[in-house]
């Protein structure tokens, strides 16, 4: 865990920005702010749930770190575009899918805490007046909401990014395009995401982050729409067409522990059939 400084909103927290994200420091840590404001909200709420909210928390905590992490992965991709190493650029595209992969486990380990600790607070708020569970609920949702837009969907943007290694636009835009759709000698991203134990979003993720987005209070309700149309390659086809009005199933799918072996180790196919229907992202 990081320093408790930055749920507890002490005095010796400094704001700053990385030119996307607003940002805490503290003792050189650094802790996106979107998520230390949901933490600070979950350790304040007055409900007995240190279990709830401790998994809460940890989940803020991982989305904390994969962001950086995914902003450092993109600095490091920068003028790599390995025309000329196959074997380089095959081992770029397992990474990315295998980042990709995480940051969708990620986003379901958040839900699995946001089920948790709203269960703990309908509980605790059985015989107390129904404006405050009411309160509650809305405020976690919120939260919820922000960890998406401020903090997870970032972390799949700087993925994306990472695709478009040079500074000539045209050029990267290109490169970004073949790695997304892949050609007859090497499988993109699109191919890759969803076989061996690689991940897209499911029907079953969009439909919890629309239902997130449209029943929030907060200013940002569109991270499912960007998926939809710019990340369409990260989701599952049928998902893309998901209603709202569904969501009877919201616990994240589980994961075993096979799932998380070395997925280097397997071997992609060679031969890739361009999809005519794929939609190719843009900024």
């Amino acid at each position: 865990m990081v320093s408790k400084a930055f749920f507890t909103g002490s005095r010796y927290l400094v704001e700053d920005n990385d030119g996307r994200q607003d940002y805490l420091r503290y003792n050189g840590e650094r802790f996106l702010q979107s998520l230390a404001t949901a933490g600070q909200w979950v350790a304040d709420t007055p409900i007995d749930a240190d279990e709830a909210k401790t998994a809460y928390l940890k989940a803020l905590v991982t989305l904390n770190d994969a962001y950086f992490e995914a902003r450092q992965y993109e600095d490091s991709a920068k003028g790599n575009f390995f025309k000329h190493d196959e074997t380089a650029e095959r081992r770029f595209r397992i990474t990315t899918a295998e980042r990709l992969t995480d940051a969708i486990e990620n986003l379901r380990t958040l839900f699995s805490a946001h089920d948790a600790l709203l269960s703990a607070i309908e509980n605790a708020n059985e015989t107390a007046a129904d404006s405050i569970g009411s309160e509650l609920r809305t405020s976690l949702l919120a939260h919820t909401d922000q960890a998406i837009a401020a903090g997870w969907f970032p972390t799949v943007r700087a993925y994306f990014y990472s695709l478009t290694p040079g500074e000539n636009i045209s050029e990267g835009r290109e490169r970004r395009k073949q790695r997304v759709v892949g050609s007859e000698t090497l499988p993109g991203l699109d191919e890759l995401l969803g076989k061996f134990t690689f991940e897209k979003l499911t029907d079953r993720d969009m439909r919890r982050i629309r239902t997130t987005n449209q029943s929030s209070p907060g200013p940002d309700t569109g991270t499912w729409q960007r998926l939809k149309e710019r990340y369409a390659w990260l989701v599952e086809r049928g998902a893309l067409r998901s209603s709202p009005d569904d969501c009877e199933d919201t616990n994240p799918r589980p994961h075993t522990a096979s799932d998380r072996q070395t997925r280097t180790d397997h071997q992609t196919p060679s031969d890739h059939q361009t999809q005519s229907d794929q939609r190719t992202p843009s900024n």
